[in-house]
């Protein structure tokens, strides 16, 4: 995977800036409105393909809370280690447990099964099925975490701060808001008809006769579901080689690792 399986953002900017007579940039629409369309369809192609994967490295904090970093969805894998920040050596996959939240404390938290067998026996991890000789809790550090619903926050289990750092796989939406977006070639038809959608649909308001005929074109060369450009994108992602996504994902995310 390299710069030329990739298209840059001034090429997809005269691509669809020629196609609606607007080079200039004197319809009412900046560059940066262009730009943020594009960043609008990359976002809405990794919600309906998953296909792009990110890693985010932190230090696991006294509270053992993390806020969710931005741009991200969907937390895919989580891993404690040892070593250096982004450079792990022992690791410890780190469970999700359901209902479990620490919020405030850190330490103190709810969970409908707690570790020390109060509310029954945990299940979810193998070890924790082991009794002590007199019955109370379960042999074993226990490494798990939740996210909090409505504000993100990832909730570390207390024995997680066993280890000094933590890494995160989750899916992205792209590059972050304001920066350049990352295009992949085989997404380009996709995201120039999504640009071009947007602006005929824009331009109604201003002469409905004139820009609805563009608009309904450009929407059916978009969503078509047989030859529609998003479709075929889609089709795409999900066929290409699992070495081919790896090494895609690898590209993309060296270029805003954290």
């Amino acid at each position: 995977m390299n710069a030329n399986d990739f298209v840059s953002v001034d090429h997809l900017l005269a691509e669809v800036t020629a196609t609606v007579n607007d080079t200039d940039f004197k319809k009412g629409f900046n560059k940066g409105w262009y730009i943020s369309r594009i960043q609008d369809a990359l976002q809405e192609l990794s919600f309906d393909t998953f296909w792009l994967t990110v890693i985010h490295d932190f230090e696991i904090p006294q509270n053992l809370q993390i806020p969710m970093p931005p741009n991200v969805f969907n937390l895919r894998e989580i891993y404690a280690y040892h070593g250096e920040l982004c450079n792990p050596t022992k690791t410890q996959v780190i469970y999700w447990k359901r209902l479990f939240d620490n919020r405030y404390s850190g330490d103190g938290y709810t969970a409908r099964v707690k570790d020390d067998g109060s509310n029954g026996a945990d299940i979810f991890q193998p070890n924790q099925r082991v009794y002590t000789n007199n019955m109370q809790g379960f042999y074993g550090p226990k490494y798990y975490y939740n996210i909090a619903e409505g504000d993100g926050l990832i909730m570390l289990s207390r024995e997680c701060r066993g280890f000094p750092f933590v890494r995160m796989k989750f899916n992205a939406m792209g590059v972050p808001i304001g920066d350049v977006p990352i295009v992949p070639r085989f997404f380009e038809r996709a995201v120039v008809d999504y640009v071009e959608e947007k602006f005929y649909n824009a331009m109604k308001s201003r002469d409905i006769r004139l820009y609805r005929p563009l608009w309904q074109d450009t929407f059916t060369r978009l969503t078509d579901p047989r030859d529609g450009s998003w479709n075929k994108a889609k089709k795409r992602i999900k066929s290409m080689d699992t070495s081919e996504k790896m090494s895609m994902e690898e590209y993309i995310s060296s270029m805003y690792h954290k």
